[in-house]
């Protein structure tokens, strides 16, 4: 029998903990990100911003002045792109929420129950990142 072949047998109790732990985790990570999102959202509003008006519009000239192009507004681009990692990270969270939500639902109506996890099953939900002390996860 090949090592990706093997099935380990686990109470549903065990693995209902792993649940909660990674369930917590994730809960904390989604937290951390949106008061992240937060930080991001203020320092765009207090100075964030950036305006280009075209250069003709400094000539006296009324033939050069191009009042229907106006200003133009944008957000800076390295705060920009802080805001998106935050969204993405919160998508990221929001998903393993709601998995482990569904997992810890199907755990506890079957109590007395035993599963055989795989190795992609037990990295599910004993390893990875529920292990990781990196604040960027």
């Amino acid at each position: 029998m090949l090592r990706d072949e093997w099935v380990f047998t686990y109470k549903i109790e065990t693995i209902a903990e792993a649940t909660t732990s990674k369930l917590q985790f994730h809960q904390e990570r989604f937290k951390w990100w949106k008061d992240k999102k937060e930080q991001v959202m203020a320092k765009i509003r207090a100075d964030g911003l950036e305006i280009d008006e075209t250069i003709v519009m400094e000539y006296i000239s009324p033939k050069s002045r191009d009042w229907e192009r106006g200003a133009q507004v944008t957000v800076r681009d390295d705060l920009k792109k802080d805001l998106d990692e935050c969204l993405k990270k919160l998508a990221y969270h929001t998903a393993f929420i709601d998995d482990f939500n569904g997992w810890q639902q199907l755990l506890a109506a079957n109590p007395d129950t035993t599963l055989g996890l795989d190795h992609s099953d037990w990295l599910f939900f004993f390893g990875h990142d529920n292990q990781s002390k990196n604040l960027y996860v």
